[in-house]
């Protein structure tokens, strides 16, 4: 899995060097290159708490925001591929199922795409209070 991420951030870049090098160079006399921005990186220390049909999932922003400012998190349940978004941390996830166990993971957007997925967090399962 660790793979496919790796593999699209090498794609990214190597994309936005042909878009600067179709646009004349590096920046084409902007000030800025394409190559300043980047998506961000995977946000960290992802942890969940569960709760009655949801969970509540933590983390830290990501080391780079890759030189734009970070518009949205996005966690995903796993399994069920759940999904909740959010500006800031923490982010609740509803609609869970009392009684089964998830993982989430978290993707952090800026204005050049969504990064790479964070590691899963520790499992929790929802029960009922």
């Amino acid at each position: 899995m660790a793979t496919k991420g790796i593999i699209t951030a090498i794609f990214a870049v190597l994309l936005m060097a042909t878009v600067s090098w179709a646009q004349g160079g590096a920046g084409a006399g902007t000030g800025v290159t394409t190559m300043d921005m980047l998506m961000p990186d995977p946000p960290t220390n992802v942890t969940a708490t569960a709760g009655n049909g949801e969970a509540t999932v933590s983390f830290n922003p990501p080391k780079t925001d890759g030189g734009s400012p970070i518009t949205r998190y996005n966690v995903r349940s796993h399994p069920g591929k759940i999904k909740a978004s959010g500006k800031q941390s923490p982010i609740t996830v509803k609609g869970l199922t009392n009684g089964r166990t998830y993982t989430f993971t978290i993707t952090a957007s800026n204005s050049v795409g969504t990064g790479i997925a964070s590691e899963a967090c520790n499992s929790v399962t929802p029960k009922a209070e």
